[in-house]
């Protein structure tokens, strides 16, 4: 049996040797004819930019988080007028998740896991899904009703350029984080987080 495929093998490789030396053959043959017509360069051709690609790590945990609850949205840095709020999202004590992850069993709703857990950015992403508006896992931030997208020092919201969980509030109004439509919320619950800005 071995030496059957060891020959089938050997078969194989003779006649994708004779293949290319006949290309080889063909090609130095062309190479002092006396052509005149000029060869044209090839076109190149437009590729569309991927999309990013989230790490595999931020779609998985374990346990999946139960439907989310709520999402908390908290100033993370008051100075100056451009301030930083960030998202977190919460979730309900499903069939004792939260006791699960190192929380009181018997509260109503905890975060996804602790601060101090590794996991815990994975399971947030698991918990909100992708942004609407940037693709990337984290909450769609919404500034006065309208996308967060008022770059530079103008009055609203902006998303933070490589944490979605974040995003800069500029001025006063109401700002909002959301969950994608595709994740489960609660009955009691809500999709979107809010924090009024003076």
């Amino acid at each position: 049996m071995m030496i059957l495929k060891q020959n089938a093998v050997r078969g194989h490789a003779s006649i994708v040797g004779a293949l290319l030396g006949a290309v080889a053959l063909f090609t130095l043959a062309g190479c002092g004819s006396d052509s005149t017509t000029p060869s044209t360069p090839a076109t190149p051709v437009a590729t569309a930019t991927p999309a990013p690609t989230p790490a595999p790590s931020a779609v998985t945990c374990n346990p999946t988080p139960p439907p989310l609850y709520g999402i908390k949205v908290t100033i993370r840095d008051a100075s100056g007028y451009r301030k930083i709020v960030g998202a977190e999202p919460l979730v309900v004590n499903e069939d004792g998740y939260c006791g699960k992850v190192g929380f009181d069993p018997n509260q109503l709703f905890c975060t996804t896991r602790t601060a101090s857990d590794p996991a815990k950015r994975s399971c947030d992403s698991v918990a909100v899904g992708v942004s609407g508006d940037t693709g990337r896992y984290g909450p769609t931030w919404i500034y006065e009703g309208r996308p967060c997208n008022q770059p530079g020092d103008q009055e609203g919201c902006e998303n933070h350029p490589t944490d979605q969980f974040l995003a800069y509030a500029k001025g006063s109004g109401e700002f909002a984080a959301c969950a994608a439509a595709s994740i489960p919320i609660d009955p009691e619950g809500s999709r979107c987080g809010v924090i009024q800005m003076p």
